[in-house]
């Protein structure tokens, strides 16, 4: 060790037995070279292999705390050859005792006898002897613990320390080791905001990829701790912790902005609406005036909420009847809503060819009218609706929430009228995904967009104006129209607070989607369902189980 130490051994109740300190030669001998070196010499001066053979016979007590404190004595004192000397199998004391030196890096020890019988499994043949300890380890303090040895009666008469690994420990065994160790710190956690872990949600362990990622881009792993642990002997694993000098620290987790009430809610509801998984459902809730998720569930492992990209149907015509009113359309403006449309030869039509001869801008909203909407679209021009998304929604910016996610879209129509007409009730080129729908009514509900983001530190970048204040007030109206007595009137129906809603069908391919946008007072959510037919059908159900669970 390159410096004097100071070792004792002390009987309790018997006395205490002390050994002075050690010359520097004395201690590069004992407590250093001594130890692996002295095993051979240990095994040269025994007969065979050095191991004594038990009588059968227990000794008496007192020859059992007579050899037990000789033992710990030269045990104590660094002495490893007389030590091993001192048991039943030299050979492989030395060996352990030299081994219980390094491996715990040990700067002194002391060793006690104890008072009573320990309680120990019994040995035939043998007396249990107890012992304290008090191990001070190189540049950590002192662990302390309660032994056993075992003390058995030799056939020439005298009395030996039965040796095994549990005489340096009693949870030691042939196939374990001690070790002076760094303890890791606990894996960073990821929980909701309250600090609940998140591996009760399916959707939000679905993301485990997602976020461990986001978990490493972080700098602070945390600090580790210094123990004693029992490791495998080959292996070298830790098994087990036997004592902690210094705690780990963990490192910073990962706290999402998830409200757990609503995430449960969420996840009953895409379950419920998903068929159990059959079918894909899909969710997000966002709080109106942060932009801060709240929920976000899918049905299947992909996370069709965050990186969906189909059309989104009439919860569109939130952002085109925004362009609308920006463009000089008032609510009340009259809006005839036919039961069909034709443009350069297209047909359009409302669902079961519904018309409503005077309605007005308002009303077609409400009722979620293709035709009324269309017929206004030499309002405007064919870049507006486009310009409207992205300046005021947000929709097409290139959004960060914290996990992979894919942007809205609303491509501007070239001057192609058919397309427009599409693109004006959520049809044509447009992509959106509950994600984007959520915030689209966050942002009528606040009256300026917030960008999402599922975890709270990171930056937000704004749109590039807020929604007119007069615009605002007349798209939350048209929205409240539609909660209390339009198409989400059944959905809607019982919620307090400050309620607007818009419902969506969505023609992809053969199937029909149903979506569904809505707000209740800060909280803002929208779902859609594959194949799920009218947006009140199975997307309204699910926002409003969440709304509902809202406070």
């Amino acid at each position: 060790m390159g410096r004097a130490a100071k070792v004792t051994v002390g009987a309790v109740c018997a006395g205490m037995l002390s050994v002075a300190g050690y010359g520097v030669a004395n201690i590069a001998g004992a407590l250093t070279g001594g130890h692996r070196g002295s095993a051979p010499a240990a095994r040269a001066t025994a007969t065979g292999d050095g191991r004594q053979t038990a009588s059968g016979e227990a000794p008496s007590a007192g020859q059992a705390r007579q050899a037990a404190q000789s033992f710990l004595a030269a045990w104590a004192k660094g002495d490893t050859a007389d030590a091993a000397g001192l048991t039943d199998d030299p050979a492989a004391a030395a060996d352990g005792l030299a081994g219980y030196h390094d491996d715990l890096h040990l700067d002194s020890l002391t060793l006690a006898l104890t008072a009573g019988t320990p309680a120990a499994t019994p040995l035939p043949g043998s007396v249990a002897v107890g012992f304290h300890a008090g191990a001070r380890l190189s540049g950590l303090g002192t662990w302390a613990y309660d032994g056993t040895v075992r003390v058995v009666r030799t056939t020439d008469g005298g009395a030996k320390v039965h040796w095994s690994p549990s005489v340096l420990h009693p949870r030691l065994t042939g196939q374990t080791a001690l070790r002076a160790r760094d303890l890791p710190p606990a894996p960073p956690r990821i929980t909701d905001r309250d600090g609940r872990p998140v591996d009760a949600y399916p959707s939000l362990m679905a993301l485990a990829g997602d976020l461990q990622e986001a978990l490493r881009a972080r700098p602070d792993d945390g600090t580790p701790g210094k123990g004693v642990v029992i490791a495998g002997a080959e292996s070298g694993d830790t098994l087990a912790v036997l004592h902690t000098f210094r705690k780990s620290r963990p490192g910073r987790g990962l706290r999402l902005t998830v409200d757990g009430r609503l995430q449960a809610a969420a996840e009953r509801a895409v379950a419920e609406q998903g068929r159990g998984g059959s079918r894909l459902a899909s969710l997000v809730a966002v709080e109106a005036s942060t932009g801060r998720i709240l929920a976000v569930a899918n049905s299947q492992p992909f996370n069709a909420a965050f990186q969906g990209a189909t059309a989104p149907g009439s919860t569109m015509k939130i952002v085109t009847a925004a362009a609308l009113l920006e463009h000089g359309v008032s609510p009340g403006a009259a809006a005839p809503c036919r039961a069909h449309l034709y443009v350069d030869g297209k047909e359009f039509h409302n669902v079961e060819g519904s018309a409503i001869p005077g309605a007005t801008l308002r009303d077609d909203f409400a009722a979620s009218c293709n035709t009324g909407f269309i017929a206004l679209r030499d309002r405007l021009g064919d870049g507006d609706l486009a310009a409207e998304a992205r300046d005021v929604f947000g929709l097409g910016m290139t959004w960060h929430t914290g996990v992979p996610n894919r942007d809205g879209q609303v491509p501007p129509t070239g001057g192609d009228e058919v397309e427009k007409a599409a693109d004006m009730i959520g049809q044509g080129r447009v992509q959106m995904n509950p994600l984007a729908m959520a915030s689209v009514a966050a942002t009528v509900r606040s009256g300026v967009f917030h960008e999402p983001v599922l975890l709270p530190d990171l930056p937000q970048q704004p749109a590039a104006r807020p929604l007119p204040a007069r615009v605002a007030a007349q798209l939350r109206g048209m929205m409240r129209a539609t909660a209390v007595r339009g198409t989400a009137a059944g959905v809607m129906a019982g919620l307090g607070g400050t309620v607007g809603a818009k419902t969506g069908t969505a023609e992809v391919g053969r199937a029909t989607d149903s979506w569904f946008t809505a707000y209740r007072d800060g909280v803002a959510a929208a779902a859609m369902v594959q194949g799920g037919g009218h947006g009140s059908a199975a997307a309204g159900p699910a926002v409003r189980a969440v709304l509902a669970a809202s406070r």
